[in-house]
């Protein structure tokens, strides 16, 4: 006999083709009829409410008197909360956000006195390979999912799942999804005929006797009736022992069996018996690069400089930053951020990201201004100041708006040493739309608004340096010559010939032909999948070069190439072979003199509709793999998978293709040599059939619907609603960020280096004595130069915060590579503890520290 686990539940989007406005009038609504009915009978429960806390602050913003019944029925462990804040995407959302969701969430929990402790993740769009580590840095040991897994990896649906790092947790999936047991019947007869055959989908993979039947669906009732039916079907039949369960009575059971289990290490994004929609990666790029700005600025700029002003006295703000994450988690659902919403919800969530990174700015402002405050001028001038978050010392170059009436301008150091700078662009400004103490002007005061690049030499670690803009000077240094006929420094050259780029890597006379080759092709698909037609035609921006010109600076030289590429401007169009529309793309390519790397900004004048932009780098790397970065670890991928051979006979939901996510960067190598990408905000690459060598970095793709039945690469039904989506087509100006290392000495502690300098900025501020808003004086003084801590390790900067609950910092970092690096503390005033992302004590310290592992110290 086979003991059947009923887990009642609902699963709940906040937004989808629904706003989180609907959604929450229908919260109100499901929970006073789940409250009502759970006290009316005190033998039902437990029930999930999703694995995710933000519910019950939904429901309490609108029905606040009802805490006290929801707590009961919490206490009583009738309902079942938490862990996470937020159900989240776990491929494209950046690693402090999903240790964040995990400890906010756990904290609700802790406010209410009880926490479901499993990882239940039932609908993300497959799985990361680094999720058994962030579920057992919060002493969590089991977790249930649903989409990627397949038996092709692992042969049951119970399984150990190890991390890359070691860490492990006793997995079970929902094969068939967790509504494959939604809306049951219960009269005896219909409940007798309907549960069979989906138990027998459920015992096909199962490792042991122990069944899992979930109970429930998307905004799903409440199927208060289903517990006594399946009582009273226990009385009529020998097969089945039904009990009513939660998944941790079942992963009990499921250890007490005493069944040998399989084990596996890695991702699982195989759609063979659910789709993960592979495209996703890429729909709405505006979104995705929004919320990559936002995270990054919030945890590698925001954090740590409240941190340096909390040591130097500051108030830390901690329920402002924790609003901020937690709004920005709000988008980070499944749907929110893939974008796969109706065009009015992908509003709602770019507006959030939109409306966090103001708040986040405006923080950051008001913080540099009262530290500038603080400095005593040590020269003339207005005072700048430079911050460096990351926790060794560095030399940057920043990017910095002046405003100024004077053609002439010096920027000097504490020391009144001349600085370097390139002027990038300039405007002529009226201030009055700047000052407020301007705007009751009569006549507009016209000053040059300039963006410079400053080379800022030396800077501390985690923190500031002071220099001073003097105006009516002149710049102290000599300008280059200006003429040029390719870019080059001391490490690699890049020439133009007839529009075709080629890079050399001068340190191992590598030579990349054809590199940042722009390609346009078909996609007919929808927000979830990418689906270019049998015979796509492709067209690339060979030929079409229509201006380029080179410049030489103080600090870096440029390449502007304007292209204007004949080409389709719709699916219809495309499919006649007619040319009838122009792709403008501009790219400013831009070599600095100090630097191992090519910057690369792109732009583009998207009037196209149904369509893919990609921007290629042949390698002539010849590997069955590659690399590409995933929260807080590197992973290894086959190139082409081989299931693409299998897919259509064996029916698969959808086709296994080499579209892949990626956190910023893709990597392909081959021993010493080899060419990587780091992106700011762009999660696809490709390594296209008939091109491994190639990696093709996707820009932005350009749908017009919500979804869409029977697609090539995924047939049948469509995926969410088939809803015009007007907005995913894109229209408009786009602009892409993006840096080109080759690599001469493989994956070495200096192409880290330089992977790590590029993502994390420095940042700097003009201290212009006049604000937007106006603040008391502080009455504090602050050095002019100011260093938090310094770490003097090989791992990456993911933060440096305030603790969550108490009166320390908490910094972390994590192994960007395949090989363990050495546990190195870092130096810093006060007591130092390792810690969990739970920002508990470790059992032991991890030395050295593996492939994939954050650490992160607590320092007193």
């Amino acid at each position: 006999m086979k003991t059947v686990h009923l887990v009642q539940h609902t699963h709940w989007d906040r937004e989808w083709y629904f706003t989180e406005n609907d959604s929450k009038v229908v919260l109100y609504y499901f929970m006073l009829d789940l409250l009502t009915r759970m006290e009316q009978d005190e033998t039902l429960g437990p029930f999930i409410l999703d694995g995710q806390t933000v519910m019950l602050e939904d429901f309490l913003a609108v029905a606040p008197e009802q805490r006290e019944r929801l707590q009961k029925l919490v206490t009583d462990g009738r309902v079942l909360i938490g862990p996470w804040y937020t159900q989240s995407d776990f491929l494209v959302v950046g690693a402090e956000s999903i240790a964040r969701n995990l400890l906010f969430g756990l904290a609700d929990c802790k406010a209410w006195g009880s926490y479901m402790p499993v990882g239940y993740v039932p609908d993300s769009f497959g799985q990361s390979a680094q999720l058994p580590m962030f579920l057992s840095e919060f002493a969590i040991d089991s977790a249930v999912i649903w989409r990627g897994w397949c038996e092709r990896d692992v042969a049951r649906s119970e399984f150990y799942w190890h991390a890359q790092g070691g860490q492990s947790v006793l997995t079970a999936v929902l094969p068939w999804g967790y509504g494959c047991a939604k809306w049951l019947p219960t009269e005896p007869e219909k409940l007798g005929e309907a549960l069979p055959p989906i138990l027998e989908k459920q015992a096909r993979f199962s490792a042991t006797d122990h069944l899992l039947l979930p109970n429930g669906n998307d905004q799903s009732p409440f199927e208060y009736g289903v517990p006594e039916a399946l009582e009273r079907l226990n009385t009529r039949q020998q097969d089945y022992c039904f009990k009513r369960s939660s998944f941790s009575d079942f992963f009990s059971a499921l250890r007490a069996s005493g069944e040998s289990l399989p084990e596996w290490r890695g991702e699982l994004l195989s759609p063979k018996y659910m789709r993960i929609h592979r495209g996703i990666f890429s729909t709405r790029a505006d979104i995705k690069q929004l919320n990559a700005s936002l995270e990054q600025f919030l945890s590698q700029t925001l954090e740590p400089l409240l941190a340096l002003g909390w040591r130097l006295g500051l108030p830390y703000p901690q329920h402002a930053v924790e609003t901020l994450w937690r709004e920005a988690m709000k988008s980070h659902a499944h749907d929110s951020i893939g974008g796969c919403n109706s065009d009015r919800v992908n509003q709602m969530v770019k507006g959030r990201l939109q409306s966090g990174k103001e708040s986040a700015r405006q923080l950051f402002d008001l913080n540099m201004k009262m530290l500038a405050e603080g400095i005593e001028a040590r020269q003339q001038g207005k005072k700048i100041l430079v911050f460096n978050p990351l926790p060794h010392t560095r030399d940057a170059e920043v990017s910095l708006t002046l405003f100024t009436p004077e053609q002439a301008f010096r920027i000097v150091d504490e020391n009144g040493n001349a600085c370097v700078w390139q002027l990038l662009n300039e405007a002529p400004q009226d201030m009055s739309l700047v000052v407020q103490e301007l705007s009751n002007s009569t006549s507009p005061t016209w000053y040059r608004k300039c963006q410079i690049l400053l080379a800022a030499r030396d800077l501390p670690a985690c923190g500031y340096q002071t220099f001073y803009l003097q105006e009516g000077e002149s710049a102290g240094f000599a300008l280059p010559e200006p003429q040029i006929d390719a870019l080059e420094n001391a490490w690699l050259r890049l020439e133009i010939n007839s529009g075709v780029l080629t890079l050399i890597d001068k340190r191992s006379g590598e030579v990349y032909p054809h590199i940042l080759r722009l390609v346009d092709g078909e996609d007919a698909g929808d927000n979830y999948n990418y689906s270019p037609p049998e015979e796509d035609w492709k067209i690339t921006g060979d030929g079409c070069l229509h201006h380029s010109k080179l410049e030489r600076g103080p600090l870096k030289d440029t390449l502007l190439l304007d292209w204007r590429i004949p080409v389709p401007v719709d699916s219809a169009s495309r499919r006649a072979r007619r040319l009838d529309a122009l792709l403008e793309v501009t790219l400013t390519v831009s070599l600095p003199h100090d630097r191992a790397w090519l910057d690369v900004e792109i732009e583009v004048n998207n009037t196209l509709r149904d369509h893919r932009l990609q921007v290629e780098l042949p390698t002539d790397i010849h590997q069955a793999f590659h690399f590409a970065d995933q929260p807080f670890g590197l992973i290894q991928r086959e190139n082409i998978p081989g299931e693409l051979a299998v897919w259509r006979q064996e029916n698969w939901t959808e086709a296994p293709a080499s579209l892949w996510p990626m956190q910023s960067l893709a990597l392909l190598h081959e021993r010493q040599r080899g060419l990587g990408v780091v992106t700011a905000g762009l999660r696809e690459y490709e390594i296209p059939v008939g091109q491994p060598d190639t990696l093709a970095i996707t820009l932005f793709r350009c749908v017009g619907w919500l979804g869409q039945a029977a697609l090539p690469w995924r047939p049948g039904r469509a995926s969410g609603m088939v809803l015009p989506s007007p907005d995913s087509q894109m229209p408009g100006i786009h602009r892409f960020h993006l840096a080109v290392l080759p690599m001469n000495n493989g994956q070495d502690g200096a192409f880290w280096h330089a992977i790590e300098q590029w993502r994390t900025p420095a940042s700097g501020y003009l201290d212009t004595g006049w604000s937007r808003f106006r603040t008391n004086p502080h009455g504090r003084n602050f050095p002019s130069r100011f260093s938090v801590l310094n770490w003097e390790s090989q791992l990456h900067f993911s933060t440096l915060k305030k603790a969550q609950n108490e009166e320390a910092l908490l910094l972390r970092g994590w192994n960007p590579g395949l090989e363990p690096l050495e546990n190195i503390a870092p130096e810093a005033d006060g007591l130092l503890e390792q810690v969990t992302l739970a920002e508990l004590p470790v059992g032991n310290s991890a030395d050295p520290v593996a492939a994939g592992t954050p650490i992160s110290w607590l320092i007193r």
